[in-house]
């Protein structure tokens, strides 16, 4: 539903025919509602508040402020991209795209004086289908987000931020689709800028950037219970987050979005449904010399045997894409979902889909990937890798597969099998011409 420029309020007044047709056009108008009240509620505070500050400063007028504070943001970006050389900057990511036909997503960097340009050409053609296009302000968003966080990272955000830079993708392309393309689930796409532009930038910010986050994944349950009251509700949980310079990354973190994991406890009190179990994967997290964070697995079935199914929306991402680490660090584990019916095998969901729950024996799996890793994983400490293990993070066998780190008996380093074991895994040194 689009709906043009309409007053929401007159004067004080709720224009209802308009919260009218909002409502006869969701699925559940009370949430909706309820949420369009509440942001009217906290704009009434938010201008109480500034007129008071107004009246407490004797200001009239706020554009000579807001001038002010949006050209000091902008000074404060300039020279944080005058820092970085001159040049190009070039990286490229892939999504799990649609159909088992990956998307390759490039990006070029071109850094000029205190100008910043983002160039997304030779992005895929939009989509035919599945919702996956963004418009280029959603394109625009997220680079300059990513930009934000890694330049100017303590300055408060407002418009002046973002006059040095300048965002670019081919009209028509799954970056900048044309009217009437479909991107409902937009996230699946666009989600990928902020990899993309860090990849692009570690050459020049090594110590700013981080590797590749792995994607949120959202759950909608929908259906009637047995009373016949119509529920809908979702479920959304992040991935590992990338590592970075000196750090692991976090687990279970949701980014580039600014929401949070969904309250299981909330999730359960709206639908008759119950998460099982949720816990962090092991050995998810990407290997590197600073570790990728963990992905998490979540069990979702139906809470009673009420003969009402229980209609769940899956939307993984991640699942075939693999986006490598930086600086030699590799990437986290893949997403799953799987549905679990009656003791038979597992049956993998390769795309998004419903998956309809109709018994407490049915229950979906859903696995969230892990973060990328920074850095040489043969690099690690031996002694972080065996903490690791202790707290369950990795297992012995990912210890030694990944970062060829041996334990003892007592899950301690054995130091010497370590030595030898990471030694014969690093490439041979190469003489310099003429030896």
């Amino acid at each position: 539903m689009q709906i043009p420029p309409l007053k929401l309020f007159r004067a004080g007044t709720a224009n209802e025919d308009l919260l009218a047709m909002i409502a006869a056009n969701v699925r559940k108008p009370e949430m909706v509602l309820g949420d369009i009240h509440a942001q009217v509620s906290a704009n009434a505070v938010g201008a109480e508040r500034l007129l008071a500050f107004m009246d407490e400063y004797g200001l009239d007028d706020l554009t000579a402020l807001a001038v002010t504070i949006q050209d000091r943001a902008e000074q404060a970006m300039r020279k944080a991209v005058a820092r970085i050389p001159d040049g190009v900057y070039a990286h490229e990511v892939w999504s799990d795209g649609q159909g088992g036909e990956p998307l390759r997503l490039p990006v070029r960097l071109s850094v000029s004086g205190s100008e910043i340009t983002v160039d997304y050409a030779g992005a895929p053609p939009q989509a035919e289908r599945g919702g996956i296009n963004c418009t280029l302000n959603y394109t625009a968003s997220h680079s300059v987000y990513a930009l934000k966080c890694v330049l100017t990272p303590d300055i408060p955000s407002n418009a002046g931020c973002y006059r040095p830079i300048h965002v670019r993708a081919p009209e028509g392309s799954i970056l900048n689709c044309r009217y009437p393309a479909s991107v409902n689930v937009r996230t699946k796409t666009g989600w990928y800028c902020a990899s993309a532009i860090f990849g692009a930038l570690v050459r020049a910010l090594p110590d700013r950037v981080k590797a590749h986050t792995a994607q949120p994944l959202g759950v909608g349950a929908y259906g009637y219970d047995a009373r016949g009251r119509l529920f809908n509700d979702h479920l959304l949980q992040g991935g590992g987050a990338g590592a970075w310079l000196g750090h692991d990354g976090q687990s279970a973190l949701l980014f580039p979005t600014s929401a949070a994991n969904v309250s299981v406890e909330m999730f359960e009190t709206r639908t008759p449904a119950v998460v099982a179990s949720k816990e962090f994967v092991p050995d998810s997290g990407g290997p590197g010399r600073w570790r990728g964070g963990l992905g998490q697995r979540l069990l979702l079935r139906k809470l009673y045997d009420d003969r009402q199914p229980v209609l769940v929306g899956v939307q993984p991402e991640g699942v075939t894409a693999a986006t490598p680490g930086l600086c030699g660090g590799r990437h986290g584990a893949p997403a799953r979902v799987s549905v679990l019916a009656g003791g038979r095998p597992d049956q993998p969901l390769p795309e998004s889909g419903t998956v309809v729950l109709r018994r407490t024996d049915e229950a979906i799996r859903i696995e969230l990937g892990g973060g990328s890793g920074y850095g040489d994983p043969l690099d690690r400490d031996p002694a972080a890798v065996a903490r690791d293990v202790r707290l369950g993070l990795v297992t012995a066998e990912g210890a030694r597969r990944d970062y060829g780190v041996l334990l003892d008996g007592d899950g301690g380093v054995d130091a010497a099998a370590t030595a030898r074991a990471r030694q014969g895994r690093r490439p041979a040194p190469v003489a310099p011409a003429g030896m």
